[in-house]
């Protein structure tokens, strides 16, 4: 399979290296230096995963690396790993890339990275889930594979039999994938985990367990899950919470030094994902006149917490 990938920090350039075993690979990133340094140097990522690798750095080279996506021109799947504030911007830079048999893969973290790309391509060519990877960036072109995990996808709207090609040729390089007829119940499940991490640990800049093991913030884990839950069940999920709140924490206690991305947003001065991660919970809290108010506080404090580096 042709597969193009919009974006290649640290989740992508983990996907990149697998995918390249078996099927033609090209990158579009749009920060020049990532670019350079794999044109230089292939991509570089560190194998570091519980059980999956030993240290080891491995290199692999795409077929194109560049800024331009003329120079790659149509694919057969899009797979786009970008903040879902750059999504809309990033798939309609990528339309050289796209006709009318592309696929477009979304698998990053929350809620809400569908209707980003549904502005721009029709709706069934879009797939959406997420993934249980962990990765951690260290220089342009180089990045640390910190976890292995399922690949979850499916689509509202795409044909069943167009996700499971997709779905098919992630297993032919080695990556254990699952379709779902109803995507947005694997999308709750790790958004309910990402509810309860991202954005405590972007407050405290704290490591993922330090959620499982405080017991402050094992309370507040209660709340912000059982709010989730709810709105996540009213919206058509069937989803119970001591099922969520018990992944929750395992997630926490598997990822234990891994540092979540929203806390390297912080680190780092970047707009972080809150908006679409407990900011999606109070959303929809408000659309089916649900009250959610640990998570309304959550992003509200992440909020003004990235206001002060980014001025507004």
């Amino acid at each position: 399979m042709r597969i193009g990938f919009v974006g290649c920090g640290a989740i992508g350039s983990c996907y990149a290296s697998y995918l390249l075993s078996k099927h033609e690979v090209c990158v579009l990133d749009t920060y020049e230096p990532v670019i350079e340094a794999i044109k230089k140097n292939g991509i570089l990522v560190d194998m570091c995963a519980p059980g999956r690798g030993n240290g080891e750095t491995i290199s692999v080279k795409p077929a194109i690396a560049t800024t331009d996506p003329k120079e790659i021109g149509v694919v057969e799947l899009l797979v786009v790993f970008v903040h879902y504030q750059y999504l809309e911007a990033a798939v309609r830079n990528a339309l050289p890339m796209i006709d009318e048999n592309t696929m477009i893969l979304c698998l990053q973290n929350g809620y809400g990275n569908y209707d980003e790309i549904a502005k721009v391509v029709p709706e069934e060519q879009i797939i959406i889930g997420n993934t249980a990877f962990g990765a951690t960036p260290i220089e342009p072109g180089h990045v640390r594979n910190t976890g292995y995990g399922v690949t979850n996808m499916g689509s509202p709207k795409a044909p069943l039999a167009k996700v499971e090609k997709v779905a098919e040729a992630f297993r032919e390089a080695g990556l254990e994938t699952n379709v779902h007829e109803n995507v947005y119940n694997a999308i709750w499940h790790k958004l309910c985990a990402n509810v309860v991490i991202n954005g405590i640990s972007a407050l405290l800049e704290t490591p993922n367990g330090f959620i499982y093991k405080n017991p402050y913030t094992q309370e507040l884990a209660k709340l912000l899950v059982k709010e989730a839950i709810t709105v996540a069940n009213a919206a058509g999920c069937t989803l119970t919470y001591e099922e969520e709140l018990e992944h929750a924490f395992e997630v926490s206690q598997m990822t234990d030094e891994t540092i979540s991305s929203m806390v390297q947003d912080v680190t780092h001065h970047h707009e972080t994902e809150i908006r679409i991660i407990n900011g999606a919970v109070s959303k929809l809290g408000k659309e089916y006149g649900i009250p959610t108010p640990c998570n309304d506080m959550i992003l509200n404090l992440v909020l003004a917490k990235q206001s002060i580096y980014l001025g507004r």
